[in-house]
């Protein structure tokens, strides 16, 4: 994974060297590019709260070529209230897959936030077609009932008790992205983009807890997902 990452990074970095390169000498291209470019855009991906998430995406263009750096910070929080009673069953029912749900999670309450960095390109003048890559980060606290030990002193002797409670479990996630996407072109501000591709994802997390990776929506997923959504936004100068 460690490598995979130090491999991308390279491939990224050579690619906006070589874009900045490019626009630092006259490009016949790029007053075709500039007549529907903006230098910024902002955009946010509606489709992220059925995942409990708000992510948003801030582009600035790279001279005045087709290459754009591309920040998208993501929060998520969502919260269940499972009583213990209610632990019980939902594990159950979800590991026994009947009335199975995607995005479904045994947890009382779940939050993290993460962070994407792509570089992306455009494919054509008109700004349509476009290819991105880049790594991605999250982190998840996520509070479930579970067992818990506990130590006491009795007598002079120390004593371990379980008792049923509410635990904590830690994910940081990592992985790299890469995908193709079409941004209808357009004269005014407004920015409607779609994208799809495939991302790898590599989970860390105590091994001594749930590992939450039931699928491949679930935050503890480690292994390749196919990735596809939505931006709406606008475009500044």
């Amino acid at each position: 994974m460690r490598k995979l990452l130090y491999v991308l990074l390279s491939v990224i970095s050579l690619s906006v060297t070589h874009v900045h390169a490019q626009n630092t000498s006259p490009d016949p291209r790029s007053e075709l590019y500039n007549w529907s470019q903006k230098k910024y855009t902002f955009t946010v991906q509606p489709f992220q709260l059925f995942n409990s998430g708000l992510k948003i995406d801030f582009e600035v263009r790279l001279g005045n070529g087709p290459g754009w750096l591309q920040f998208s910070p993501a929060v998520y929080y969502s919260t269940k209230n499972l009583t213990e009673t209610d632990f019980y069953f939902h594990r159950s029912y979800y590991d026994d897959r009947w009335g199975f749900n995607i995005f479904s999670e045994p947890y009382t309450k779940m939050k993290g936030g993460g962070l994407d960095i792509n570089y992306k390109r455009f494919l054509d003048p008109r700004r349509s077609f476009y290819t991105a890559a880049g790594i991605t980060f999250t982190r998840y606290d996520i509070e479930y009932w579970g067992w818990a030990s506990n130590d006491y002193i009795e007598d002079g002797l120390t004593y371990r008790s379980y008792m049923y409670d509410i635990q904590t479990q830690r994910i940081n996630r990592a992985g790299i992205n890469y995908y193709f996407g079409y941004q209808i072109p357009a004269h005014r501000s407004f920015i409607y983009d779609m994208f799809w591709g495939l991302s790898y994802r590599h989970s860390f997390s105590d091994e001594n807890k749930p590992s939450f990776n039931d699928n491949m929506f679930s935050q503890g997923y480690s292994g390749f997902v196919f990735i596809a959504g939505l931006r709406l936004g606008f475009g500044i100068r």
